[in-house]
């Protein structure tokens, strides 16, 4: 492990000391990067808010049309997120078992802390869930938690990763590094959308753990190492973070209608739809730099920074709301087909659930940060935030 890491976070980004790490200056020593918690808080919000939309989407052209544009960026910006704190290791095992405690743990976790839920479920519908024991495991063995579908990001964070390690080191050139970026991006959307069609054991293994998503997301996350000097200066001149960030909402407003993913109303990177490559690239990326430069434009808060600091818990959590609250509210409260119903909805739940997870969030840190990707501190026996925490971005 870098001797700078001392935890993750839920976008894969590790958190550094400030006094180890020679990147981004963080404020008064501190571990934290402001506008990094402010873009991971921006991050789960629609995370919660598009996971709304999406249960009321299937006919209700209003919530279809948040939902592509929501997901046409906010999953790509963990990805590059996360990129911006990149560093090599010299010894890749210990690293890539660290990434597994960090990443696949609370993979696991968040997925038996649903099983209750799944389990009244079950008795309410009159079937046996243990029945599916066996084929649950095997999902799980090939990397689909199926008991918590929200944490499939984690998964394909932990092989994006594994994959960054091996591969990043060895081009040091930012061309060949925007070269590869380029490359995953495109041959990862090729192989979503035509890897069964090849056979074999192309398509065998693309198909497990998310390693063609991955191949996109590694992209997305080489593009955020690359970023990382432009971002580092962007952020000390809020008139150039204001440009930036007004051309890039332009662009995504005027491009994300464009994207037509062929099985699915939106982009859905866990589902491997992602429409055109280069439409969907370009609306990613300009959504990915208008939430960065927007959370370098507003003031840093204490809601922020706590979401920031717990995007890993936070996205687990939604789980509950994604999986069984959300599906249940939609069956049974109407919604008008409109701009103002929808956003209204969407924003009310959003903030009951955010709010509703903060006492769980607060146990899970006290007593279980070992199972939530975080680690104790070495002296104070505290938990330490982690990457969707720390001086790293994260969801």
């Amino acid at each position: 492990m870098h001797p700078s890491i001392v935890g993750m976070d839920a976008a894969g980004a590790p958190s550094y000391d400030a006094a180890m790490d020679s990147g981004f200056a963080t404020p008064r020593g501190t571990q934290r990067l402001p506008w990094v918690d402010t873009a991971k808080a921006v991050g789960i919000v629609l995370m919660f808010y598009g996971h709304v939309v999406q249960s009321r989407a299937g006919d209700n052209a209003s919530a279809v049309d948040q939902l592509r544009l929501i997901y046409a960026f906010h999953m790509p910006l963990f990805f590059v997120l996360a990129g911006l704190f990149f560093h090599p290791v010299a010894a890749l095992l210990p690293r890539l078992r660290t990434l597994a405690r960090l990443r696949l743990v609370p993979v696991l976790f968040f997925g038996l802390l649903l099983l209750p839920l799944w389990s009244l479920s079950a008795v309410k519908h009159h079937f046996a869930w243990w029945y599916y024991a066996q084929p649950l495991g095997a999902a799980y063995l090939r990397g689909m938690p199926e008991l918590n579908w929200v944490t499939w990001f984690l998964v394909c964070m932990f092989v994006c990763e594994a994959m960054a390690l091996v591969v990043l080191p060895r081009l040091r050139h930012v061309a060949a590094r925007l070269a590869f970026a380029a490359a995953c991006i495109a041959g990862g959307v090729f192989l979503c959308n035509h890897g069964d069609a090849l056979g074999g054991w192309v398509a065998q293994v693309s198909r497990i753990w998310f390693v063609r998503e991955a191949i996109v997301a590694l992209g997305f996350y080489t593009i955020g190492q690359v970023l990382r000097p432009f971002l580092q200066q962007l952020a000390t001149h809020r008139g150039m973070a204001l440009l930036v960030t007004l051309a890039c909402t332009s662009a995504l407003l005027a491009t994300y209608r464009l994207n037509h993913p062929h099985d699915a109303q939106a982009v859905m990177m866990a589902a491997a739809q992602h429409g055109d490559a280069l439409g969907f690239a370009f609306s990613a990326l300009a959504g990915t730099l208008a939430v960065t430069g927007l959370a370098m434009l507003l003031p840093a808060t204490r809601v922020a920074a706590w979401i920031g600091r717990n995007s890993l818990p936070l996205m687990g959590l939604n789980g509950v709301f994604f999986h069984f609250f959300n599906p249940k509210l939609a069956e049974s409260l109407a919604l008008a087909d409109t701009l103002p119903a929808v956003t209204a909805y969407a924003a009310a739940i959003s903030a009951v659930s955010l709010l509703a997870c903060v006492p769980l969030v607060a146990l899970l840190n006290r007593f279980a940060p070992q199972f939530i990707g975080k680690a104790r501190h070495p002296t104070a026996g505290q938990p330490e935030t982690g990457p969707a925490e720390g001086a790293s971005p994260a969801a």
